[in-house]
């Protein structure tokens, strides 16, 4: 199932490849990080796959003792929270771009009715001549104010989640693996048991990459942030005073 949402990503990320319209800054670029990012999870879930066989306990234990020690160490959801964060980086960027969508719909609406207007009645050559393009539509963050703050907002959004998802990160699945042993008892099985994750190493890295992804994403959202503040707001007033 995740490889064929993977190998889904492929066509996808072709055709917006070879789209030129870029009717924002920074579109393509965010597109490359839905299937980097994709790519990045279904790659790091692997050694995550056959946790129940990787734990193991020392002496003699039963099944029902070490299916108990199990769910106690992993008490918590590790590989579906790194489904739902990615849900949620997918989730902001296709709603932004659905308003951002309709909005550039709206403005390519608007002036081909005003180009209509300017040419004569019947001149269909002139119509075309003066009809916008729609890969040349570009949507004008300078005038639209709440436009701008949309894109802001998502940029916002987006650093709120991926900083949620580090927390969980650093300090509630590294320390899964990061432990050299795990001490276990309960009621039922008193033992005490001393149990181990086999493959750690492997488990820490994938846990570093996730780590290492989201702070590129963070980067860049608050490197196009400060952009957008400074040449759409700053700079945008400094001009319209002069």
């Amino acid at each position: 199932m995740a490889a064929a949402a993977v190998a889904g990503l492929i066509p996808v990320l072709h055709s917006v490849a070879g789209d030129k319209s870029g009717y924002y800054f920074g579109r393509q670029l965010w597109f490359g990080f839905i299937a980097v990012y994709g790519v990045v999870v279904y790659v790091v879930r692997l050694p995550w796959t056959p946790i129940h066989e990787d734990f193991w306990c020392h002496g003699n234990i039963t099944h029902s003792c070490l299916t108990e020690c199990f769910e106690m160490s992993y008490s918590s959801a590790v590989v579906g929270i790194w489904y739902f964060f990615y849900f949620i980086f997918l989730a902001l960027f296709f709603l932004m771009e659905f308003f951002m969508a309709q909005i550039r719909h709206k403005q390519i609406k608007t002036k081909s009715v005003e180009h209509v207007d300017e040419v004569e009645e019947g001149s269909m050559v002139g119509i075309q001549e003066l009809a916008p393009s729609p890969k040349k539509s570009i949507l004008n963050f300078h005038q639209e104010r709440m436009l701008l703050l949309l894109y802001l907002l998502y940029f916002l959004l987006q650093v709120s989640s991926q900083c949620v998802f580090l927390y969980f990160l650093v300090h509630r699945h590294l320390p899964l693996v990061s432990q050299p042993v795990i001490s276990c008892h309960s009621k039922y099985c008193p033992g005490p048991y001393v149990c181990l994750i086999r493959g750690s190493m492997e488990k820490q890295m994938s846990i570093y990459t996730l780590i290492t992804m989201s702070l590129m994403i963070i980067v860049f959202c608050l490197g196009f942030f400060t952009y957008s503040i400074h040449h759409y707001l700053i700079k945008g007033r400094s001009t319209l005073r002069d």
